[in-house]
C-alpha cells in the first residue's frame, strides 16, 4: 500500500468516527434511544411463521426502508427458516426457491451468485465482499435473511455488477425479527446424509450487558466434512461467526460489531471428454495418449519433458503449443459458419500420427489408420504435434461413471476473515446516521495436476457513510411527503498474486476417467497424464514449471450518492437517485515470470526481464429513477431506469494493465416494468415483471474492456413469482422465468473443441464398426476453434436455461408431523457458445417429511426423487467440451434441538 493511499484510507476511517460522537453529544440530549434486540429464531406467531411473506421492510434496494410491495425493483427475500426448511445448502441451491440465479460454475463450489445470467456482487450486511471465485462455499445456514436484487445496484452501494447483487444478512446481535431476548436460546443440529454428508453445527444468543452497556450476542459454529456427488472432492469447512450489539456505545449511537472466520478445503472437478453421446446415452470413448510425456519415469511431466517429447513446428504461440493447437472456424464456400455438428468429414490422420504408425505399425494392428493416409483438418500452425494423438491399442468404448471426474483442481484451500463495526443512530426514524466499517480477506489457492497452481491474496477495507433525513410536513404542502437520503464511501481493495502458473488444462482430455488406475484422490491420473505446476515445483532445469503469473494490484474507489423518495398524491411515489465515482488502480506485472509460449520447441520460453506497470485515474456516474402507482386491491405497478457504474476487475479481484489503460470503470443500464400485489389480506402475494439489461459504453470488440469479467451482455426477458400463505400449516411458492442473453459487443474467443467437430473421420473395420472415433484423434492435448469478431451465428450466451420454473411447498399435518415439496424445471441448453453439445432439460422434484416435537427437529429430505440425469456447464468457454454432472437421487437427514 503506498503512502499517499495509506493516508487517505486513514482520514477517511478516523473522520467519520469523530463525526459521529460529534454528533452523538448533540442528539443525546434530543432523544432518549430504546434498544430493540431482535430475535435470533422466529416465534412462530401469526401465519406466516417461516417469512414466506414479503412483509418485512428492507432498505437493501434503495436504503429506504419499504417493503417489497412498494419496492420498484425485482427482489427475493428469503428467511433463515425457509433455508432450514427447505434445506437450502449452496449458492446453486438458490434457484430452487428464487428465479433468476441459476449459478454456473467453475472447477468445484461457487462462492458467489449469478443474477439473470451474469456474474454479480455479494454483500454481506450492505457490504460488498470480495470476489468468492471457486474458492469457498458460502454458507447458506449461518444467515438470517438472504437478499436478491435484481439489476444494477442503487446509487447508494457503489459501482456494481450488470445483473444484480446478494445481500447476506448474517446471525447477529440484531437480526430482523424486533424484540429484545429475555433469556439466552439458542440450538444444535447435525446432519448426515449420501456421499458420507457430516456437518455439524450449534448457535445462541441472547441479552448482555457489557461495559455498563445492554446489547445482545449471537455465535454461530459450523463443522463440516464430508464428500460430494463427485468422488474425491470433499467439502471440508470450519467456520465461526460471533456478533454482539451494544446500546448507546457513544451517546445514541449503537454499535452493532461481528466477526466471520471460515476455513474451506476442497477440490475442483470436471467432466472430460463430453460429447453428444456422454449426455444422451452415457457411451464414453475410452484411451490413453500413444506417446509417452514423462521422460525420465520420475511420475509427471515437466515443462521442458513435453517440449521434447512432442515438438511443434515454428515458434511457439499461444496457438501452437507440444498440446495445444488453434483451428479456424469452419466456414461453407460462401463463408457462412458450418454448425459443428454437421462438419463435413476430412479423409487422413494427422501427419505426425502416419509417420510414427509407419515406423510402429505394431500399433495398428489392423492397418486401418494408415490406409487412411495422413491428412484430415490442419490447425492454423500446418502441424498437429504427435503428443495430442490417442493409442489405437487403448481405445474402446465404455459407460461413463458419473461420479468419476477425469480433470481435478485436486487441492483447493481457503481462509477467509470478515469483520464488520456500524455505529447506527435510528432511533428517530425520521433522522438517521450510520457509519460501517468493513474488512473481508481472502488468503487461498489452487493446485492441480494439469499445470495449474493458483495462489491468491486479496482484502477490501472499506468505510460508508449513510444519513437519511424526512423533511417535516410543515414545510410541505399536504400532498407531498419527502424523505431523502445520502452515502459517501471510501473503499480500498488490494490483490497479490505470487508465483501462480497456468499452462492449460491438458489433462481435462487425456485423462481417461474411467480407467483401472482411476482413484478417489487424483482421478486416473497417471505419470503421462500429470503435468508440473509451479505450485509443486518450479525449477524448469529440474523437472518443473516455471511461474507465468504474478501480480500486484490495488484500487480505491470513492463515491458520493443521493436519493429522494417522494410521495405525491399518497397515489404516486418517486425514487430519484444519483451517484459519482472516483477510482484510482495501479498494477504492476512482477518481473522473472516465465511465458510458456515463447520460443521454439528446442529453446522454448522466455522470462519477463521487467516489471511492466500500469496507473489510471478514472470517474463514472450512476443514476436512478423509480415511479410507481397504487391501483385498488393492494396493487401496485412501477418502471425503474437506472445507470450504474461498475468496476472492470476480474474474477480475482485485479485489474489488468490494459483495461487500466483503456479506463477501468464501465456502465450498465437497467430499464424495468412490473405489477404487484398483495392480496387475501395479504395472504398472497403476486409480482411480475419485464426488464432489459445491458453492458453500455463499450466501443467495438476491439476495446480492450469488452472481454471483462462483467461482460459485454444484454439481457431481455420476464420473471414472475407468487407466495401464498392462507393458514400457518401451509404456504407454495410458485416462479417462472425467461431470458435471453446476448453478446451486445460480439467478441470472439478462443473455444475448445473436440476433433470430430473438426471434420476428422472415424476409423471403421470391414463391417464399418467404429475401431478409432474421431474425437480421439486430438484427446492427449486440446483443440480450439479461433472464432473471429462479429460472427451473428454465435452471438447468444449459451450455458444457461432460458426458462426456469420452480415452485416450493410444506404441510404441517398436525401434531408436528409434515412434509416440503419442492421441484423445477430448467429448459434445454447449450454447454457452450459454439452450440455443438446440447444439455436436455431437466425436470427436480425433492421432497422432505419432518417431525417437530417440542424443542426437536427431525427431517428427512429426497433430492431428486426420480433420478434424473442432468448436466451443468462450465463457466469458462471450455464449456463447450467440459461438463458437470449434477447429483443424482441423494437423501438428507437433519436433527435439531432448540433451547
Amino acid at each position: 500500500m503506498t503512502k499517499h493511499t495509506h493516508a487517505l484510507l486513514i482520514a477517511t476511517l478516523t473522520m467519520p468516527a469523530v463525526l459521529l460522537a460529534q454528533e452523538a453529544g448533540v442528539d443525546a440530549k434530543k432523544k432518549e434511544p430504546i434498544l430493540v434486540l431482535e430475535k435470533f429464531v422466529t416465534d412462530g406467531a401469526g401465519d406466516d411463521p417461516l417469512g414466506v411473506l414479503p412483509t418485512t421492510p428492507s432498505g437493501s434496494a434503495f436504503g429506504f426502508g419499504k417493503t417489497q410491495l412498494d419496492t420498484p425493483r425485482t427482489m427475493s427475500v428469503i428467511s433463515s427458516d425457509i433455508i432450514d426448511k427447505m434445506g437450502l445448502s449452496a449458492v446453486e441451491d438458490l434457484v430452487r426457491v428464487v428465479p433468476g440465479v441459476y449459478t454456473l460454475t467453475r472447477y468445484g463450489i461457487q462462492g458467489n451468485v449469478d443474477v439473470r445470467d451474469v456474474p454479480a456482487d455479494l454483500f454481506f450486511r450492505g457490504m460488498k465482499r470480495v470476489n468468492m471465485e471457486g474458492y469457498a462455499r458460502t454458507v447458506l445456514a449461518a444467515m438470517d435473511q438472504i437478499e436478491i436484487i435484481k439489476g444494477p445496484p442503487s446509487p447508494i452501494y457503489g459501482m456494481g455488477k450488470i445483473g444484480g447483487y446478494t445481500n447476506m444478512v448474517p446471525k447477529s446481535g440484531r437480526a430482523k425479527t424486533g424484540g429484545y431476548l429475555e433469556k439466552p436460546q439458542g440450538f444444535a443440529q447435525g446432519i448426515t446424509g449420501a456421499y458420507n454428508r457430516n456437518e455439524v453445527s450449534v448457535g445462541g444468543g441472547g441479552p448482555t450487558s457489557l461495559m455498563g452497556k445492554k446489547g445482545g450476542y449471537y455465535v454461530y459454529g459450523l463443522l463440516e466434512d464430508s464428500d460430494s456427488f463427485t468422488d474425491g472432492v470433499p467439502v471440508k469447512t470450519k467456520m465461526i461467526q460471533a456478533a454482539i450489539s451494544l446500546d448507546r456505545f457513544i451517546g445514541p449511537f449503537r454499535l452493532d460489531t461481528g466477526i466471520n472466520a471460515q476455513s474451506t478445503r476442497t477440490a475442483g472437478s470436471v467432466l472430460g471428454r463430453v460429447t453428444q453421446d456422454v449426455i444422451d446415452t452415457g457411451r464414453y470413448i475410452r484411451g490413453t495418449p500413444l506417446i509417452n510425456l514423462d521422460l525420465n519415469g520420475n511420475g509427471s511431466i515437466g515443462y521442458l519433458e513435453y517440449q521434447k517429447a512432442s515438438p511443434v513446428k515454428g515458434n511457439l504461440s499461444a496457438g501452437n503449443t507440444p498440446l495445444l493447437q488453434n483451428f479456424a472456424l469452419p466456414r461453407d464456400a460462401n463463408g457462412k459458419p458450418i454448425p459443428l455438428n454437421q462438419m463435413v468429414v476430412k479423409p487422413g490422420i494427422p501427419q505426425a500420427m502416419y509417420d510414427y504408425l509407419v515406423a510402429n505399425p505394431q500399433y495398428d494392428p489392423t492397418g486401418r489408420l494408415r490406409a487412411a493416409g495422413p491428412g484430415g483438418p490442419v490447425p492454423l500452425s500446418g502441424y498437429i504435434p504427435i503428443g495430442m494423438m490417442m493409442n489405437p491399442l487403448t481405445i474402446g468404448f465404455d459407460t461413463l461413471d458419473l461420479h468419476r471426474a477425469a480433470a481435478f483442481e485436486r487441492e483447493q484451500d481457503a481462509k477467509i476473515v470478515t469483520i464488520f463495526a456500524d455505529l447506527v443512530c435510528d432511533t428517530d426514524i425520521d433522522a438517521t446516521l450510520k457509519n460501517q466499517f468493513f474488512f473481508d480477506y481472502i488468503d487461498s489457492y489452487k493446485l492441480s495436476d494439469m499445470g495449474l497452481y493458483g495462489p491468491r491474496d486479496t482484502y477490501a477495507i472499506e468505510d460508508k457513510i449513510t444519513a437519511t433525513k424526512r423533511v417535516p410536513a410543515s414545510r410541505l404542502p399536504d400532498w407531498l411527503t419527502v424523505n431523502t437520503l445520502a452515502s459517501l464511501n471510501f473503499r480500498l481493495t488490494h490483490t497479490m498474486v505470487r508465483g501462480g502458473s497456468f499452462y492449460n488444462d491438458y489433462s481435462a482430455n487425456r485423462v481417461d476417467a474411467m480407467a483401472s488406475t482411476w482413484v478417489a484422490s487424483r482421478g486416473g491420473a497417471t505419470p503421462n497424464t500429470t503435468f508440473v505446476s509451479s505450485g509443486v515445483n518450479s525449477d524448469l532445469y529440474n523437472d518443473g514449471a516455471p511461474h507465468t503469473s504474478g501480480n500486484e494490484c490495488e484500487f480505491y474507489e470513492t463515491g458520493l450518492g443521493m436519493l429522494l423518495d417522494m410521495d405525491v398524491f399518497k397515489k404516486l411515489n418517486v425514487v430519484l437517485g444519483g451517484r459519482f465515482d472516483g477510482s484510482g488502480a495501479r498494477n504492476r506485472d512482477f518481473a522473472g515470470v516465465f511465458n510458456p509460449t515463447s520460443g521454439t520447441s528446442a529453446n522454448p520460453g522466455t522470462v519477463r526481464a521487467v516489471e511492466a506497470r500500469a496507473e489510471g485515474w478514472d470517474t463514472g456516474t450512476s443514476w436512478s429513477g423509480s415511479l410507481t402507482y397504487s391501483l385498488p386491491y393492494n396493487s401496485r405497478v412501477y418502471v425503474t431506469a437506472a445507470r450504474s457504474s461498475l468496476t472492470l476487475d476480474s474474477a480475482a479481484n485485479s485489474i489488468s494493465n490494459t483495461v487500466i489503460a483503456a479506463g477501468h470503470i464501465g456502465n450498465a443500464e437497467l430499464k424495468e416494468a412490473g405489477f404487484k400485489s398483495s392480496l387475501l389480506k395479504n395472504k398472497l402475494f403476486f409480482t411480475a415483471s419485464y426488464y432489459e439489461q445491458s453492458r453500455i459504453s463499450v466501443a467495438s470488440p476491439t476495446d480492450p474492456t469488452a472481454t471483462a469479467e462483467v461482460s459485454s451482455t444484454l439481457g431481455r426477458g420476464w420473471e414472475s413469482e407468487l407466495k401464498w400463505v392462507p393458514n400457518k400449516s401451509f404456504f407454495l411458492s410458485v416462479y417462472a422465468r425467461k431470458q435471453k442473453t446476448i453478446y451486445k459487443v460480439n467478441v470472439g474467443a478462443v473455444i475448445p473443441v473436440h476433433a470430430k467437430a473438426l471434420g476428422f473421420q472415424d476409423i471403421v473395420d470391414a463391417n464399418g464398426k467404429v475401431i478409432f472415433p474421431a474425437e480421439a484423434f486430438l484427446y492427449g492435448g486440446r483443440a480450439q476453434i479461433v472464432l473471429p469478431n462479429d460472427v451473428p451465428e454465435f452471438n447468444e450466451q449459451q450455458g444457461r436455461p432460458n426458462l426456469q420454473l420452480g415452485f416450493n411447498s410444506s404441510y404441517d399435518f398436525g401434531r408436528g408431523f409434515g412434509v416440503t415439496l419442492s421441484g423445477n424445471y430448467l429448459s434445454s441448453t447449450y454447454s457452450g457458445r459454439l452450440k455443438l453439445i446440447k444439455l436436455p432439460a431437466s425436470t427436480i422434484f425433492n421432497v422432505g417429511p419432518y417431525w417437530n416435537v417440542g424443542g426437536w427437529s427431525l427431517r428427512f429430505d429426497v433430492y431428486n426423487v426420480t433420478n434424473e440425469r442432468s448436466f451443468r456447464s462450465m463457466k469458462l468457454a471450455s464449456g463447450e467440451v467440459l461438463a458437470i454432472a449434477n447429483p443424482d437421487r441423494r437423501w438428507q437427514l437433519t436433527a435439531r434441538r432448540e433451547f
